[in-house]
């Protein structure tokens, strides 16, 4: 995951550069790639890139020279004024995610910084009790543990669909009523350290999704 902040008035040239870069992962045969962008609240020129890594060995080859691919680097990172990359390891013990024939849109990506030692309570607490209230409202989500990058923690992506979901309120408090969802947040105290919100629109146009012949085939 890597998060890029962007020149306000070069945003055009940074998603036109994005456009080629995804179109170019799809010809080396990348599975998928997302881009998506602060939505209202917070930094609006902050965009989240996301794209899979097998394994950290390939870091350890000698990268081919490829021209095409960077002349488009180059235009990235002519308009860009910061950008931090994380490795996140999947959990897919604890997600629910986005069916394949369905598009991403609206997400509220979480960023949760755990104290060093606490990271199997911190998953323990979600896992048990806050998640599955999550698969009740039938929200969407997906995790990654913070690996490399940064502080220790967690990062959840939740798929909320649209602005007017967020009038609904958390799904936890709506299933446990305030009460409730304070005393399971309250499980936490000590083991989080900082938690951060973005609201982040997902960009078709700069992302790569697998082809529908692709997904069609047997």
């Amino acid at each position: 995951m890597t998060v890029v902040g962007v020149d306000p008035g070069r945003v055009d040239e940074f998603l036109a550069a994005q456009r080629d870069l995804s179109a170019l992962d799809r010809e080396a045969g990348v599975p998928w790639r997302n881009v998506s962008r602060t939505a209202v609240f917070g930094d609006t020129y902050r965009f989240i890139v996301i794209s899979p890594l097998d394994d950290f060995a390939r870091f350890d080859r000698a990268a081919a020279v490829d021209p095409a691919r960077a002349g488009i680097i180059g235009r990235i990172r002519r308009v860009i004024t910061s950008r931090t990359t994380y490795a996140l390891r999947t959990t897919p013990g604890i997600d629910n995610p986005l069916p394949d024939d369905v598009e991403p849109s609206l997400a509220l990506i979480q960023v949760v910084t755990v104290a060093a030692g606490r990271e199997q309570d911190y998953l323990r607490v979600m896992a048990e009790d806050v998640l599955p209230h999550f698969e009740e409202a039938e929200m969407h989500h997906t995790s990654g543990a913070l690996t490399f990058g940064g502080e220790s923690g967690y990062v959840h992506f939740f798929h909320v669909g649209s602005f007017a979901a967020l009038d609904q309120g958390s799904p936890l408090a709506r299933a446990l009523g305030a009460q409730g969802a304070l005393e399971v947040m309250g499980k936490l105290s000590g083991v989080v350290r900082r938690t951060e919100q973005w609201l982040v629109r997902y960009l078709p146009d700069a992302s790569l999704r697998p082809d529908a012949e692709a997904e069609d085939q047997p």
